[in-house]
């Protein structure tokens, strides 16, 4: 388990064209910005990449072409969650033959397993391929169910590639726990962008921010200055961050931060229905906050 994750991973917006289709093409200029603006590594297929909305050969596609495009410049984790076991071991093993560096599986969705049975499910996960394996934790997004830290101090103690957690529970209790239990080498990066200073001062990995994939250089600032001890640094970047999240109640997720990316000139295309397009009111506003936070020259016309 020699890939080395920590600092900032954007879960990468998947580009389509005007027809819902993957771009490839723009995924590798989406992909280079994001490397060319300092991020640590790169995360395909997470929520704001509309996994829920790929099917199973198009999320294979958006891991091949991504891992390609990289080309070994940072590393390429790859969301492989499913609802059953099955789909999630095939995506799995796929992500392992094409290259990429490590997993992020995210619980069942839509069912409510148990604990057993997730326990169950991320084992048969982390015996069948031979790299690293992190849980992803999203409650908001799946009923509530979450992966509880003795969960996955069990699974870290009785398999060696699974490394780590994305928690996106915004639970800084459940995080200090996740730190407290696991193994010391277990890796704990934050989901919410609004507490990467928090992350990082108590010695968590990094953070899978949304918000990088349109303001990266604020968020790696965050990290770096924290990392350096540049605590008052940190924290006056940190304190950018609320009105762009915030930013997300303008649409349903994840258009903001696709149309976020468009404005500062990226090929992010639209949302899959049946999410749509922000209203023109809301547009409007975006762009009013990206001004405020990163100045109208960063802006595309």
């Amino acid at each position: 388990m020699s890939v080395e994750l920590a600092g900032i991973i954007p879960p990468v917006i998947t580009p389509f064209d005007e027809n819902e289709n993957y771009s490839p093409g723009a995924m590798k200029e989406v992909l280079d910005y994001l490397i060319d603006h300092g991020v640590h590594g790169i995360f395909v297929v997470g929520s704001v990449s509309e996994f829920f909305s790929l099917r199973m050969e198009e999320i294979k596609e958006v891991i091949r072409t991504s891992v390609r495009a990289v080309d070994g410049r940072v590393p390429v984790m790859a969301g492989t969650g499913a609802i059953s076991t099955r789909d999630t071991v095939e995506l799995s093993r796929y992500a392992e033959e094409v290259g990429a560096d490590a997993l992020s599986v995210i619980t069942p969705f839509y069912i409510i397993a148990n604990e057993e049975e997730l326990y169950h499910h991320y084992a048969a996960v982390a015996s069948a391929v031979q790299m690293p394996v992190l849980g992803y934790t999203n409650p908001n997004r799946a009923g509530g169910m979450t992966l509880s830290p003795q969960l996955m101090t069990r699974l870290a103690d009785e398999f060696d590639n699974v490394i780590g957690i994305k928690d996106s529970s915004g639970n800084m209790s459940a995080f200090l726990e996740y730190k407290r239990l696991c193994p010391p080498d277990f890796r704990v990066f934050t989901g919410q962008d609004t507490l990467v200073f928090d992350a990082v001062v108590n010695e968590g990995a990094g953070a899978v921010a949304g918000l990088a994939n349109f303001v990266p250089a604020l968020l790696v600032s965050i990290y770096e200055h924290a990392k350096a001890g540049r605590l008052a640094e940190a924290r006056a970047a940190q304190q950018r961050i609320p009105p762009l999240r915030a930013a997300y109640g303008l649409g349903s997720f994840p258009v903001v931060v696709k149309e976020a990316a468009a404005m500062i000139g990226l090929p992010a295309g639209p949302t899959r229905r049946p999410i749509g397009p922000l209203s023109p009111q809301a547009r409007r506003q975006l762009r009013q906050v990206l001004v405020e936070a990163i100045g109208e020259e960063a802006l595309v016309k």
